[in-house]
């Protein structure tokens, strides 16, 4: 085992953390905090894994239109720790969803400042677009589903659990559907209804504002990574970009963990945690003794593409509101980039698999413009055009997801895992991936002797 120096906090144990996405990230954060000394590896030659920054012409932005909600308390509180001012980062607003299709029908809802759970119920018996007949089958939903805490025993597909629960056809396909696929990133007929209500039940039963809606004003590099770099660089620990670990290395006689190779080089460690996607952690484990079940189990996983095509139009260029879902289109939501000061970019998002991904950037760049000029007829053709591909953006998250979800530890002592698929009981989200690196960092400071 690599050799431990005492601090005033805890034995100042190196770990090794493979991966510098939004997981290892908070796990870093965690453990410099407790006076770890931590060394980052990430293969990239940035931070951030798949929520980072991207150049576009002149601007600075996302590799993906994240949205972030104010039931990610773990992700604000881990900000907030790193003196980052949320007021200033956020634009915070209570939910408002508005959603069209191309014939200009227009589903819109709007919760009110009031507590739990009067302002669910008073947006749906407000909302417009929706029959009474809708709203009182969504009423009546939510009303079982707060008796039932948000709970079920056996999984099932969200698509069956509206059947159960008599949810109009309309309803799904106007407010519930595009939700789903908002929060899960697959399809109702095969995402996890348990999962789906986990989020809903952080969303709308716990706290009012719970469900308010935080728009960045910055990219998401400067949002988290960068202050996290900055804060595990001033604390001792160390970054190493463009690192692809290639093998870890175990005791003889203990069989625990206790190095991992870079390339040439054999790196000593007390603890490692792999914070890669899965994928790439069920290579890194797959000829660890012991751990080919484990790595078999992450194979399993499936994945979900998310497709993000910045358009550059004229700066007089102005969407209604923030964020527009659009219905029965191929693009799914629209954001106005005007509040990151990005005057006439738009964010176009589409969620999950489709004939999209077999189709070229020209292709599918013209039938997301063409599909926002139907929208909005009185504006010019976009000037230029950014589209990024996801492929592995997320895991599936399907009926019973959960058990094939690992814990933080594994079999091997002093190994650990990190990431949104970790299982947090959480979709593949931001307040996952903190979640997971931040349960894993917690579990290894309290092995350590004060």
């Amino acid at each position: 085992m690599a050799a431990t120096e005492s601090t005033g906090k805890l034995t100042r144990s190196h770990v090794i953390i493979i991966g510098a996405g939004w997981a290892g990230l908070a796990a870093a954060v965690a453990l410099s905090r407790a006076g770890v000394k931590i060394t980052l590896l990430e293969s990239a030659r940035q931070v951030g894994g798949r929520a980072r920054r991207v150049a576009f012409n002149k601007l600075r932005v996302d590799n993906g239109q994240h949205l972030l909600i104010g039931a990610y308390q773990q992700t604000l509180q881990l900000m907030s720790s790193l003196n980052i001012n949320i007021d200033e980062k956020f634009i915070r607003e209570s939910l408002q969803l508005t959603l069209r299709d191309q014939q200009g029908n227009t589903v819109f809802l709007s919760t009110p400042r009031l507590l739990v759970p009067l302002h669910l119920l008073v947006a749906l018996l407000k909302s417009k677009g929706l029959s009474l007949s809708e709203r009182m089958r969504a009423i009546q939903f939510g009303v079982r589903l707060f008796m039932h805490g948000f709970k079920f025993r056996q999984d099932m597909s969200v698509a069956e659990l509206m059947v159960r629960y008599k949810q109009p056809a309309g309803l799904c396909r106007k407010f519930w559907y595009p939700l789903c696929i908002a929060i899960m990133n697959t399809p109702p007929e095969r995402a996890s209804a348990q999962v789906f209500l986990r989020v809903l039940h952080d969303s709308f039963r716990q706290n009012a504002n719970h469900s308010d809606l935080l728009y960045t004003r910055a990219d998401l590099s400067s949002l988290f990574p960068d202050p996290a770099i900055e804060y595990i660089e001033k604390q001792g620990g160390s970054i190493r970009l463009g690192q692809r670990v290639t093998g870890l290395q175990l005791d003889e006689k203990s069989g625990r963990i206790n190095a991992v190779a870079v390339d040439e080089q054999i790196l000593p460690a007390d603890h490692v945690i792999i914070a890669t996607p899965a994928h790439a952690c069920a290579n890194l484990l797959k000829d660890i003794p012991g751990l080919q079940p484990l790595s078999g189990q992450l194979a399993k996983l499936s994945y979900e593409p998310i497709v993000t095509a910045y358009l550059q139009y004229p700066e007089s260029v102005r969407m209604p509101h923030h964020m527009l879902g659009m219905l029965d289109t191929t693009t799914q939501w629209l954001f106005d980039r005007r509040i990151y000061g990005q005057a006439g970019l738009l964010a176009a998002v589409i969620s999950s698999n489709g004939p999209h991904m077999e189709q070229d950037n020209e292709v599918l760049g013209g039938i997301i413009s063409g599909e926002i000029a139907r929208l909005f007829p009185d504006w010019p053709a976009p000037e230029d055009m950014l589209i990024i591909r996801e492929k592995r953006a997320t895991f599936a998250c399907e009926p019973g997801i959960n058990t094939l979800r690992p814990p933080n530890n594994t079999t091997i002592d002093g190994l650990w895992l990190a990431g949104d698929y970790t299982n947090t009981g959480y979709p593949a989200t931001l307040e996952g991936a903190v979640q997971s690196g931040l349960q894993c960092a917690a579990r290894i400071i309290e092995t350590l002797p004060n």
